[in-house]
């Protein structure tokens, strides 16, 4: 599945699936396996696109997604509620346990899904809600911005 790499040099996004109706369901309402064209971090939002092989799709863009941030959450990162999604799936694997385990290495920021991963993607519906940590946001976030998808990045910007 994904290829998780550890990255000391650079802090990384950190995503949870807080309140997202693809793990609050029976079936999982279509959790699906992408292949990324690039370097990502947990909490990008992409678009499922071509059919490749097994359970894996390609990797493309979201066709839309609009969000506002709606809190902070005690450890630090941002509630997201989605307000419009359109073919907008959360990127959001389990970074691997390295076997030389040392407490840094288990940093979730430490670690970003590297390119041509397959990795797990979560579809976004209005009234879902995700955690999203400092780093996923291109700007500074805060309660009540509202947050868009950059189609060239797949980053959650704040307008």
């Amino acid at each position: 599945m994904a290829q998780s790499v550890v990255n000391y040099s650079t802090k990384h996004a950190v995503a949870g699936s807080s309140k997202l109706a693809a793990t609050n369901t029976v079936g999982g309402l279509g959790i699906v396996n992408i292949k990324i064209s690039k370097d990502l971090d947990n909490g990008t939002i992409v678009g499922k696109g071509a059919f490749v092989s097994g359970e894996t799709y390609a990797m493309t863009s979201a066709t839309s997604f609009g969000g506002k941030i709606i809190d902070k959450a005690a450890n630090g990162n941002w509630y997201v509620e989605v307000t419009s999604a359109s073919n907008a799936y959360l990127v959001l694997s389990v970074p691997e346990t390295p076997y030389d385990f040392t407490k840094a290495m288990g940093a979730e920021s430490t670690f970003y899904n590297a390119k041509d991963s397959i990795v797990r993607a979560y579809p976004l519906y209005a009234g879902d809600i995700f955690e999203l940590s400092e780093e996923g946001f291109d700007g500074t976030p805060t309660k009540g911005a509202t947050v868009a998808v950059d189609s060239t990045t797949y980053q959650v910007e704040v307008q």
